[in-house]
């Protein structure tokens, strides 16, 4: 079986999922390759295709932006500046259906495209050959959404591109839809984009050769942090979105000691530049291995997240040991056991202040918090459901 996944990227939430999932079939065996538009990995799977194209799209889009032109992509970066959103469009002057690795797969697995994939020219070229779909978020049900809390109904962009999606899919004859967790597939496994396909849950996983712990007194001598000072993580692409939730934990967190320190991995992409005072910045981390250090130095993983699929930075922190508090988002559900931590009650402050004193006061274990998240979140056991799933597609 000869398997292609395409992605905006092989980094992040949906591109490393994406990369994960690739690596792990390789590694049993499938000629599985992967297509992006922008790569960080070395490995000669990964394939960079569109990059010069996309380069040069993005000067003319500029260009209309000074000269004030009409340009559906210039006006979704306009709303989403002024909703603190993300839009994108299911239109892309990058054309895949020319690649001859796509003709030649057996099966297209699709992750996140926005902006990338052009659905009109994709999905005719390949309505005949069996495509899977994982949902990372719900970009694929919305015109130009990517969560449903942005979604802006009656905007003429989402109408007309929400249109042009479901007419493009419903040209593929043998799709399949993965779901990341039980909520989500429960809020959208009806939606009229996906109805009646196959559709399944899959969550993310989690290589725990690569995430482990490390001395808590070296990584924190590492950061600068004293050995009794609790520590708090947290990991995000952008450390001040607002739906990550720093600030309701940094809030939080004062008024429960105020010798507290959120340790937050991620950049800061506020402007002007934000900072909170029992914050402790570390930037991104290059790789598992300093990740695993930075999540060493931690007592606790929080998710205070508004909205999520089934964030993979949980099951990174536990297979470092850490037990995780989190809002009740999506995946929560399926991640958290009394064992590994506390789901919280609810999306407030008072809610988290409670999981938190609870988690205080529990004994973990974290040597079994690490063997659970190996059980259960390993490449081998996600890549084998997968698998199964690609028979049921294909068939």
């Amino acid at each position: 079986m000869k398997i292609v996944h395409i992605s905006m990227a092989d980094f992040n939430g949906a591109g490393l999922c994406a990369y994960r999932i690739c690596k792990a079939q390789r590694e049993m065996g499938i000629d599985s390759q992967m297509v992006v538009l922008n790569k960080r990995h070395h490995d000669d799977f990964i394939h960079q295709c569109g990059k010069k194209r996309y380069f040069y799209h993005s000067v003319l889009r500029k260009t209309k932006k000074l000269l004030r032109l009409k340009d559906d992509v210039n006006t979704c970066r306009r709303l989403g500046a002024r909703y603190h959103a993300v839009y994108t469009l299911p239109v892309s002057s990058i054309d895949l259906s020319y690649e001859r690795l796509l003709r030649e797969a057996d099966l297209l697995h699709i992750h996140w495209v926005g902006g990338y994939l052009d659905y009109p020219t994709f999905f005719e070229a390949f309505k005949d050959k069996p495509i899977v779909f994982t949902l990372h978020d719900e970009n694929a049900l919305y015109g130009i959404a990517n969560i449903e809390q942005q979604l802006l109904a009656d905007n003429p962009l989402e109408k007309k591109y929400y249109r042009m999606k479901y007419d493009s899919l419903h040209k593929v004859k043998r799709l399949g839809v993965v779901f990341l967790s039980r909520m989500s597939y429960d809020l959208y496994g009806h939606h009229e984009m996906v109805a009646d396909r196959p559709t399944t849950i899959i969550h993310n996983s989690v290589d725990t050769r690569f995430y482990e712990p490390h001395d808590r007194s070296e990584a924190r001598r590492r950061l600068g942090l004293a050995p009794e000072t609790p520590v708090f993580a947290l990991c995000a692409c952008n450390i001040n979105e607002p739906r990550k939730g720093l600030e309701v934990l940094s809030q939080t967190l004062r008024r429960i000691s105020p010798d507290c320190r959120v340790l937050a991995i991620g950049n800061n992409r506020s402007r002007p530049r934000r900072h909170w005072d029992n914050v402790v910045e570390t930037g991104p981390a290059s790789g598992p291995e300093e990740l695993s250090w930075r999540l060493s130095a931690a007592d606790y993983f929080c998710l205070p997240s508004a909205k999520e699929n089934f964030a993979q930075a949980p099951i990174e922190a536990m297979a470092c040991g850490l037990p995780v508090v989190a809002f009740p988002c999506s995946g929560t559900e399926e991640l958290i056991t009394p064992a590994n931590g506390v789901r919280c009650s609810d999306f407030t402050s008072e809610a988290l202040e409670d999981g938190l004193r609870r988690a205080m006061a529990t004994r973990y274990d974290p040597a079994a918090i690490r063997s659970d998240a190996t059980a259960r979140f390993s490449p081998k056991i996600i890549c084998r459901q997968y698998l199964d799933f690609y028979k049921r597609v294909m068939a």
